[in-house]
């Protein structure tokens, strides 16, 4: 018992210890991908009938070689209220969950960001109407801080890949390899469009469509891209307190220019050496 005991009382050779351990990327670019959830896919559907048959064009503002690409103005944004805000909260999560991430290594620099308060704007919005051999070159999105991508609808007849182990036919590709380590890091990955899946990634992420082929010349691929701005609290405090000081600034000179005419003004009316009393007149 007692040999029996000992052995028992010895710890194993083999026995794994746990370690903490954390992981880091403070240069990562992510790409956040979600499924649209039922109710607020229903509203989409009618924001794309209600987009073509208003039929404004969004075209000549984008690279892609697509014939149809309506746009969704900002009353059709208005009047689909769930379908926005949804957008809007999606681009606020993207947000905080990139800053986060990247940030994770050095919190003390975000620690304010997340006591701010955060608001997230849609600028743009439109649908693309793809169809066989169409397609959207590599491109980032400006004017904006992030852009998303929604599928609404996929090929039925879509001819396959001629080759089945580089499969890219009618997908969307991200590349931007702000990794230098050939070894751990990849330079793009590749998507197939499902209709309810969503991407939302930074405005400046490059990202290219592929063609694709299909037995139907009216078979298409309807998506709906977004583009979206950000702000706090703070920075709206500060931009309005700099207005204030701006305005305050303008009224104060505005008011010195006036005066000055007002005593340029006084100064001419009390001059009297051209007080024609004073002029000596002739015969």
């Amino acid at each position: 018992m007692k040999v029996k005991s000992l052995l028992n009382d010895q710890p194993k050779q083999n026995e794994a210890k746990k370690i903490p351990v954390q992981i880091y990327s403070p240069w990562a670019n992510l790409i956040i991908k979600c499924k649209i959830p039922d109710e607020i896919f229903s509203e989409l559907l009618n924001v794309y009938e209600d987009a073509k048959k208003l039929n404004k064009s969004f075209g000549k503002q984008l690279v892609g070689q697509v014939n149809d690409e309506p746009e969704v103005t900002k009353e059709l944004q208005e009047k689909y209220p769930n379908w926005t805000t949804f957008v809007n909260d999606s681009a606020r999560n993207f947000i905080m969950t990139q800053t986060s991430h990247v940030m994770s290594a050095e919190p003390e620099k975000w620690g304010d960001f997340l006591k701010d308060q955060l608001f997230t704007r849609v600028n743009t919005m439109w649908f693309v109407r793809q169809k066989p051999n169409e397609y959207n070159p590599v491109h980032i999105h400006t004017n904006c801080k992030v852009s998303g991508v929604a599928y609404l609808k996929t090929p039925k007849e879509q001819v396959v890949d001629r080759k089945s182990h580089y499969k890219s036919d009618g997908r969307i590709t991200f590349m931007n390899n702000t990794g230098t380590d050939i070894n751990f890091s990849c330079g793009q990955c590749t998507f197939e469009p499902v209709a309810g899946d969503m991407y939302i990634f930074g405005a400046m992420q490059h990202h290219m469509v592929w063609p694709y082929r299909s037995a139907n010349p009216d078979d298409e691929r309807v998506s709906i891209s977004f583009n979206a701005d950000m702000t706090t609290q703070s920075k709206i405090n500060a931009e309005k307190e700099k207005y204030e000081m701006e305005m305050k600034h303008y009224t104060e000179e505005k008011q010195k220019i006036e005066n000055e005419k007002l005593n340029l003004n006084n100064e001419v009316k009390d001059d009297k050496s051209t007080d024609v009393s004073n002029v000596n007149k002739s015969g």
